[in-house]
């Protein structure tokens, strides 16, 4: 009885702790909200929409035809998120999200 009291409780906190994950706001890289200024400011220049952002899967097709806002590589050792904005060949705007890693100081060569 006492075990499954306490499988009751552990869930109960489980899925409150769950709760309060869901609840907290987003922190957002500082690259990424300067992408999508970049690109509002674009948009609102040239009469077009913001796209919504699109995750790039690998061998997905894509058809630059101007390249409009890519995110700076991130600084550090862990894959992060990256963001490219452009026209494709038929003058949409697309946004794709994808992941690449930062520009880790263990692998830069010194000179």
């Amino acid at each position: 009885m006492k075990r499954k009291q306490g499988l009751v409780v552990a869930s109960v906190l489980l899925l409150a702790g769950q709760s309060v994950l869901a609840s907290a706001p987003e922190v957002k890289d500082a690259r990424l909200v300067a992408h999508e200024q970049a690109v509002q400011a674009y948009a609102a220049r040239t009469g077009k929409p913001v796209p919504a952002v699109q995750d790039y899967s690998y061998g997905k097709p894509i058809a630059v035809a101007r390249l409009i806002e890519q995110t700076p590589q991130a600084r550090g050792c862990e894959a992060a998120s990256m963001l490219m904005t452009y026209e494709d060949t038929s003058g949409q705007l697309v946004t794709l999200r994808y992941r690449l890693e930062g520009q880790c100081p263990r692998f830069q060569s010194t000179r």
